[in-house]
């Protein structure tokens, strides 16, 4: 969705900055959504990434932050209990994001190939 909307807005964003916390993503409030986005992957319950969140971009769009990053944990948890292969075209398309956060150095990384 980002990369969609960023294209759309003729944005552009670094997503190495998803990865690596010294690199600004280039959206407003980024290191504070990569935070959430952390947060809500982790271990540790912590209110402090959505409330940084909140004073950067409002509470309304952090909710819908958390909205989003809440979903794709789900979406994560379905595909990772199903066992669901990333399709050949679909790995093409997203072959510079894989490379940018290192998607092909987890252990399951050859499903689909």
């Amino acid at each position: 969705m980002l990369r969609w909307s960023a294209q759309e807005t003729g944005r552009t964003i670094d997503f190495s900055g998803i990865v690596d916390t010294t690199v600004a993503p280039g959206i407003a409030g980024g290191a504070e959504l990569v935070a959430l986005a952390r947060a809500a992957i982790g271990h540790d319950v912590d209110a402090v990434p959505a409330q940084k969140v909140a004073s950067v971009i409002g509470p309304d769009a952090a909710v819908r932050a958390a909205a989003v990053a809440g979903a794709f944990e789900l979406y994560n948890r379905i595909v990772d209990a199903t066992g669901l292969p990333v399709g050949r075209v679909q790995r093409e398309r997203l072959a510079d994001v894989v490379e940018t956060l290192g998607l092909d150095e987890f252990p399951h990384a050859g499903h689909g190939v």
